[in-house]
């Protein structure tokens, strides 16, 4: 794969990083729908916007699938032929996706009316692998907390997995049935507390310090965590097991962050 970094806004995708966010769209389009009512007609709507934009990135007709399985196959077939995109509509097409995301949340007017509010307790960076270290004070960009990078980005490092945020609950949950992990452990940037972590989801959005962030996906357990539980069963961390996943976010606006800011979500 030869294709070069793509601008998109505020944000640099890598060749790489455009290739894997191309073959995620399908793994995303269900984070977005996953333990939450949505409006059908929403839903429709939005997935036929996703799988136009999609087709027209390809200059190809949308096939006849169930709507997920046809996001799943656009994204994997424009993946399959990245380096013969146009990279101007390449790069309209990673500046639409998230906004086009958003809009699935932002039908909700309940979640809309809601506000979430916990506080900032952890933030950790690191530069090769976890568990990651505590600083009290932090300056995020579009890419990310400074100071932070990972060591392996196959699956990691997108401009939509810049943070990696978590709840002190859930750690603290892991933590008092005996398992040996703490913040920083399973590698979230952010730990952040008595925040409803079932309102965590893709599509809304956090903000804390002077940052602001929109929610794009559940962090997937990696089996590098598995010494963080006394049996080695990582997969505690999965969303299939309820609110207990860590969830990346895209940078909407860089600022500063310290420990004890207020965070909300919504």
């Amino acid at each position: 794969m030869a294709r070069p970094a793509v601008v998109a806004g505020n944000h640099k995708y890598s060749g790489t990083d455009a290739h894997r966010t191309l073959l995620s769209v399908g793994a995303l389009w269900q984070h977005h729908l996953h333990d939450v009512e949505r409006d059908p007609i929403v839903v429709a709507q939005v997935g036929q916007q996703l799988c136009e934009q999609l087709s027209h990135l390809l200059s190809q007709p949308i096939p006849k699938l169930e709507l997920s399985k046809t996001l799943q196959a656009l994204g994997e077939t424009a993946a399959q032929h990245i380096d013969e995109l146009d990279p101007n509509q390449l790069a309209t097409w990673l500046s639409n996706l998230w906004p086009t995301f958003a809009k699935l949340h932002n039908s909700d007017a309940q979640n809309l009316a809601k506000q979430n509010i916990g506080q900032v307790v952890g933030i950790q960076v690191s530069t090769n692998s976890v568990p990651k270290t505590s600083i009290t004070q932090g300056t995020i960009n579009y890419d990310g907390l400074i100071g932070d990078r990972q060591m392996a980005r196959t699956h990691h490092g997108r401009p939509w997995q810049a943070l990696c945020i978590w709840s002190d609950e859930v750690i603290n949950m892991h933590a008092t049935n005996g398992h040996p992990i703490s913040r920083g452990s399973a590698g979230e940037n952010i730990t952040i507390s008595q925040l409803d972590w079932s309102a965590v989801r893709p599509g809304a959005t956090l903000e804390f310090g002077s940052v602001k962030t929109q929610v794009t996906g559940y962090a997937i357990p990696c089996k590098k965590n598995s010494r963080w539980f006394s049996d080695g069963d990582y997969q505690r961390l999965s969303h299939e097991f309820g609110a207990v996943s860590r969830v990346y976010c895209l940078v909407t606006q860089p600022g500063e962050v310290t420990v004890g800011d207020i965070a909300n979500s919504k």
